[in-house]
């Protein structure tokens, strides 16, 4: 079986790793990759493609035949877009055939899909991939024609280079991920508690993600932590943390804080997608500290410890304790063979 997967933007590379290693576990699949031209140097496993192609962004008239000619050539039966709702993807799906081959789409946000319900992907697609299974409740709702739907959690990631970390015996390291966007996380919540309460010297809170640019006020946020942070309890990085350098602090991570929280503007749009948040901790088998509306749904209740967002965070985090990840994550859903099996299952239905 010849599969491709395609990804037009510089971005979602982070879905790719996981669907290689599920792939390329069948010897009965060869595997070719089409991504943009500014991604390929961040994909340090290039050589497990027979075959690569790069392009930009948008794709126009030649950029298409272009695509269609590497797919023909190397006798593609399937394709995963990996950011599946996309003008490049609906402009190449006008000139390709679903008779050929099959076209499935990693969906990263089910409000584009209700938006483009009419879309060609759409039209074309022989199913879709949600990156949790809480995104597919209500979906045969949202579409127009009944397609198959499955979750995919890319939770998988490339063996990296150990970086040697200062950590204390007694500490905990609560780690928040991502740059430092208001937009994505509630900053201001926590900022108030730790404002008027007390963390214990052994908590540390990381900030896993770049603090200072020009967008959304990361750096005003950082002052606002540092001008209370007595204790050096904040660890802040200026700029894009390396992978290995980010990877390894995942590892001596105890928990992840993704602060999102109901009564906060940012909650409608997690409705729909998820937070990156979410697969680190499933990925590094990391215990979340969630707001209780997350409660209602199945991958989280025995993976999570919840608070309700009135209550004082600093005091959630002074109680607590060293979790055991292996008696967390014990469920066969976070295994590979679970995961591998079901992703190829799909694809073949």
């Amino acid at each position: 079986m010849n599969v491709a997967i395609v990804e037009f933007n510089n971005f979602h590379d982070e879905c790719i790793y996981s669907q290689v290693v599920y792939l390329k576990s069948s010897a009965e699949v060869k595997l070719f990759l089409v991504c943009n031209y500014r991604m390929k140097s961040r994909i340090q496993y290039l050589d497990m493609f027979e075959d690569i192609l790069t392009v930009r962004s948008n794709q126009w008239g030649v950029g298409h035949f272009k695509i269609l000619n590497f797919l023909r050539k190397n006798r593609i039966e399937k394709v995963i877009f990996n950011s599946s709702l996309y003008s490049p993807v609906t402009n190449l799906l006008r000139i390709c055939s679903s008779k050929k081959r099959d076209y499935f789409g990693l969906v990263h946000n089910k409000k584009m899909l209700i938006e483009k319900k009419n879309s060609q992907l759409v039209k074309k697609a022989k199913g879709y991939f949600f990156l949790n299974d809480y995104l597919l409740d209500g979906i045969d709702n949202c579409l127009p024609v009944k397609k198959n739907c499955s979750s995919y959690y890319p939770i998988f990631f490339q063996k990296h280079k150990s970086i040697p970390l200062d950590k204390q015996k007694d500490e905990i390291w609560v780690t928040i991920p991502g740059r430092m966007q208001k937009s994505r996380r509630d900053y201001d919540t926590l900022l108030n508690s730790f404002k008027s309460g007390k963390l214990n010297k052994n908590v540390k809170l990381l900030f896993l993600g770049q603090s200072i640019f020009v967008k959304d006020h990361g750096q005003d946020i950082r002052k606002e932590f540092e001008k209370y942070d007595s204790n050096h309890s904040c660890i802040f990085w200026d700029k894009f943390i390396e992978k290995d350098v980010f990877q390894s602090y995942m590892e001596n991570s105890d928990f992840i804080l993704p602060l999102i929280h109901s009564n906060h503007v940012s909650i409608e749009e997690y409705k729909n997608k998820i937070s990156g948040s979410f697969n680190l901790a499933f990925g590094y088998n990391i215990p979340l500290i969630m707001d209780h509306f997350f409660s209602q749904f199945e991958d989280f209740k025995k993976t999570s410890l919840f608070y309700h967002p009135d209550e004082d965070i600093v005091r959630v985090l002074n109680n607590l304790k060293p979790q055991n990840k292996e008696n967390v994550y014990h469920h066969e859903k976070w295994s590979f063979e679970f995961q591998c099996k079901k992703f190829i299952s799909f694809l073949n239905e």
